[in-house]
């Protein structure tokens, strides 16, 4: 609820829109309404006021969320949780009066080099007794993120949650449940919803506020958020005391049952590792201590004038070596490098083929010539190919086939081959200046405009294949998965699906393929993720990379379908052979007499030649019928 800078939503309302209050200006927007700076006229304090959209204060439903809202917080007083001050309607306007508070946010302190691992714990235990507090009065948050906690610098920077729109009730605790949440809708922010929140938010319980501060925990031990299959916090961050890989695990548990029974539980964990009951004043400094202190800061300048001393030059030179390694071996992101405009754009074709009926295209033989656009690393186009030779200055490579197809889904495929260079034979002098030699990775890759981009990425060692996304400010990520990879005729695939709108990372072929993580949900407008259609990309880092039987495709959307039941068929009935069919019982039928046949007379001037005459059949006729005598 800080006030923004003037390149945010800052601009004023009419006074007397809200009775009593007035406003000075926009401080904020969400998704039930907007958040003014505004001064209570009575006692002339600053104060925020939320009001609601005009356009839902006409939906009942969500009148009563916003009125629940006010009533969740009218429940709580906390030092860390922002309180109610009034709530009403003016002029059709309803709205909720709260506490200002005169600080950034959470997610902005996250970016403040001066915000250390520390910090960010105490910050932590502070927000997690708030919400075990709300708890115990059968509140549960449901939207846990850093954007929902704010510092108020006027009392001492202390955090604060705010937000309550999504909160739920407890009925254990005593507090009558308002179910205004449907069944089967996942409400809150999707990565730090709980996996039972996203399935059904009504039967998201305090256990899914646990699963939010251990997604925040991770990020802020981190600085990434734990997506797909992610790696203990003190694997991804050197440093990172070891103590809080378990307690980040166990809140991050699929199911609830597995999680902390409580957030007091979680805190009585937490607070082995960060020993923390208040921020404590500064105490005034005996006489004693500063004797001590002082003695132990001139012990460690003897100690450092004597390290010095005998190490001399060589040891500066060595620390300066191994701080630059230090620096260069931490290297940015495989998609990030590969979307670095480094080095001139080259266009060239090769033959291929662009069928807009079979929504194909491939390079190699075929009538159509397909243009392929290169940055960065040289790359050499052969037997419809492309092959990233050993790079010379720039490490980096990419390649777009520029061409687009259409459909509701898209695959793109290609075997590639990965390798890394040969080493010199100065390798061991160089990794002293540069640090360890990066491996050779290839990837696979669907382009957008804006720097946008997916990457299916493999390395040369063999290592863990990952998928890398960037499709605006709120999707961005990577995972990886532990499956088997070859150097050397490796399948790729990136297939999004028409029907669900998911995108997966497909490694290997037939009985050997696997699926890369967790799939993406890019929804019906994907192509908006992207900015423009999708089009076919190959990447290469450190290494030489070719690829081959590269294919392009627009996927169509086909759902199953029940098959109608089959109509009777129409036909004559003169056209149909007769069927063999077993003899019917027959009508004793009345016996006709026996005529004998007259020989044919044909009409003709020539003779008739003499006819044979007619074989007796098998069977002897029946006996001539006696008309019977008359009396």
């Amino acid at each position: 609820m800080s006030a923004p800078a003037d390149t945010a939503v800052g601009r004023t309302r009419q006074d007397d829109l809200i009775a009593g209050y007035r406003l000075v200006q926009l401080v904020g927007k969400g998704g039930m309404g907007e958040v003014h700076q505004a001064v209570q006229l009575s006692l002339g304090r600053t104060v925020a006021v939320k009001l609601l959209k005009a356009d839902l204060a006409r939906d009942e439903q969500f009148v009563a969320r916003f009125e629940k809202e006010a009533a969740a917080l009218a429940t709580l007083r906390h030092p860390n949780i922002v309180s109610i001050v009034d709530r009403g309607k003016s002029n059709e306007t309803y709205y909720l009066v709260m506490e200002f508070v005169d600080g950034p946010g959470l997610r902005e302190r996250m970016r403040d080099p001066d915000f250390d691992t520390m910090t960010a714990l105490k910050t932590l235990i502070q927000v997690s007794r708030a919400i075990d507090y709300a708890h115990g009065r059968g509140v549960i948050h449901r939207d846990l993120k850093p954007e929902n906690i704010l510092f108020d610098d006027q009392a001492g920077s202390i955090p604060k949650v705010t937000d309550f729109g999504l909160a739920g009730f407890d009925e254990k605790a005593g507090v009558a449940q308002q179910n205004l949440t449907q069944t089967n809708v996942a409400m809150g922010t999707a990565s730090y919803m709980a996996p039972e929140q996203r399935v059904d938010a009504k039967s998201a319980g305090p256990r899914a506020d646990l699963y939010a501060l251990g997604v925040m925990l991770y990020e802020l031990l981190t600085g990434e958020l734990p997506l797909g299959q992610f790696d203990p916090p003190s694997v991804k961050k050197p440093g990172v005391d070891k103590r809080l890989d378990p307690i980040v695990a166990r809140c991050l548990k699929p199911a609830p049952e597995d999680r902390y029974p409580s957030v007091a539980a979680f805190l009585a964990e937490l607070e082995l590792v960060v020993p923390m009951t208040a921020t404590p004043a500064p105490s005034k400094e005996t006489k004693a201590r500063r004797v001590l202190r002082q003695v132990k800061e001139r012990a460690q300048k003897v100690g450092r004038v004597v390290a010095l001393a005998v190490v001399a030059f060589a040891a500066i030179i060595i620390a300066t070596v191994f701080i630059r390694a230090r620096f260069e071996s931490k290297r940015r992101p495989a998609g990030i490098e590969l979307m670095s405009d480094d080095g001139a754009q080259e266009a060239l074709t090769t033959p291929g083929r662009v069928d807009k009926a079979t929504r194909v295209v491939t390079l190699g033989e075929g009538p159509d010539t397909v243009t392929v656009m290169s940055r960065g690393r040289k790359v050499v186009l052969e037997q419809g190919g492309v092959r990233f030779p050993e790079p010379e200055d720039l490490t980096a490579g990419r390649t777009l086939v520029d061409a687009q197809v259409e459909g509701d889904g898209l695959r793109l495929s290609a075997i590639v081959d990965t390798e890394a260079g040969a080493p010199s034979r100065l390798e061991p002098l160089l990794a002293l200046f540069r640090g360890p030699r990066p491996e050779a990775r290839s990837a696979l890759m669907l382009l957008g405009t804006g720097g946008r981009y997916v990457a299916l990425i493999i390395s040369g060692s063999g290592g863990q294949p990952e998928l890398e996304w960037n499709l605006g400010p709120d999707k961005q990520g990577h995972m990886r998965a532990p499956l088997p990879t070859m150097t050397k005729d490796q399948l790729l695939q990136l297939h999004l699906d028409p029907l669900t709108s998911e995108l997966v990372a497909i490694v290997g072929e037939g009985r050997d393929a696997r699926v890369l993580g967790e799939s993406l949900r890019l929804g019906t407008d994907w192509r908006d993720s992207f900015s423009e259609s999708p089009r076919a990309g190959l990447g290469c880092l450190d290494g030489t990379c070719a690829f081959r039987s590269i294919v392009f495709e627009g996927r169509a959307l086909t759902k199953v379908l029940t098959p109608p039941p089959t109509p009777p068929l129409e036909v004559d009935v003169e056209d149909l052979p007769l069927p063999v069919a077993k003899p019917m019982a027959k009508k004793p039928a009345v016996a006709k007499p026996v005529v004998t046949p007259k020989p044919t007379t044909v009409a003709s001037t020539k003779p008739v030649p003499p006819q044979k005459p007619a074989p007796v059949p098998a069977k002897k006729p029946p006996p001539p019928v006696t008309p019977p005598k008359k009396k």
